[in-house]
């Protein structure tokens, strides 16, 4: 089973990445989302020509092969970009094996702490510039207050 295929669809914030192969199945994954427009280019320009026509269940030799493979070209976006190619890969192999992702690396699904994170870098705990305005963060803070996670991180 080859992949076929590597397709992104996102914007600046978000990209997630759909991998087919040539015998129809299709996993789907995501980048890390800062710089999300920027790191799905590398997917394309830099990842997938390594990746295309490949197994595609062997992801332990692509995520091992496609940095060395790129070593001119190394840093956090290459990483990003490989990111979301893998976890598609683990969803479409989960999927054929009627597993779930967790059941595939040896764990058990469970409950998980969840932490949530904005990602933003210009705010302080006292609002933009130190001034003592509510964060831009703030309102979504109280919203998910109440629901199952740990705590938010709002800069």
């Amino acid at each position: 089973m080859r992949i076929a295929s590597i397709d992104s669809f996102g914007n600046e914030h978000v990209a997630i990445v759909r991998v087919r192969t040539d015998e129809g199945a299709e996993g789907w994954g995501q980048v890390a989302p800062f710089h999300a427009d920027v790191t799905a280019q590398v997917l394309h320009r830099q990842i997938a020509p390594h990746a295309l026509g490949r197994d595609a269940l062997d992801i332990e030799s692509l995520v091992d092969d496609i940095p060395e493979r790129e070593h001119k070209f190394h840093g956090s976006h290459l990483f990003r970009a490989l990111a979301g190619l893998e976890t598609a890969l683990w969803d479409l192999r989960g999927k054929l094996e009627g597993k779930s992702v967790c059941q595939l690396l040896g764990g058990r699904p469970r409950a998980l702490r969840a932490y949530e994170s904005s990602m933003r870098r210009d705010i302080t705990p006292g609002g933009r510039g130190g001034t003592t305005r509510r964060p831009p963060g703030a309102k979504r803070t109280r919203r998910v207050q109440g629901a199952d996670r740990e705590g938010v991180r709002p800069r």
